[in-house]
């Protein structure tokens, strides 16, 4: 039988925020820097999670997946779309495997 309680503490306002810089840090890099983005908002999701009592926390860097992502970006594109589905996979493999409980240290501020 599954156990175990989760519990996302995230408030509308915070997230708000940092969509806004993440989605002009996008934009204004033509994209580029998308990355960055996406693994700041990891980290927020990461932050705001617990699971039973443990918190979360994601230690991925933008430089991390940034190949990665030309990858997808390149295949997907080659393929018109088909390579799409095996990209989302090695982005979330990418994201799972950066994730941890928390230990004392590794807790950052938002």
């Amino acid at each position: 039988m599954a156990q175990g309680k989760f519990e996302f503490v995230g408030k509308g306002g915070s997230y708000f925020w940092l969509i806004i810089w993440t989605g002009l840090l996008s934009i204004i890099s033509f994209g580029l820097l998308w990355p960055v983005a996406y693994a700041a908002q990891q980290r927020w999701i990461s932050h705001n999670t617990y699971i039973d009592g443990k918190q979360l926390v994601f230690l991925g860097k933008g430089l991390g997946i940034f190949a990665v992502w030309l990858k997808i970006l390149l295949l997907t594109l080659i393929t018109a779309g088909i390579y799409a589905s095996w990209g989302y996979c090695a982005l979330k493999r990418w994201q799972v495997n950066n994730l941890y409980f928390a230990d004392a240290g590794d807790v950052e501020q938002f």
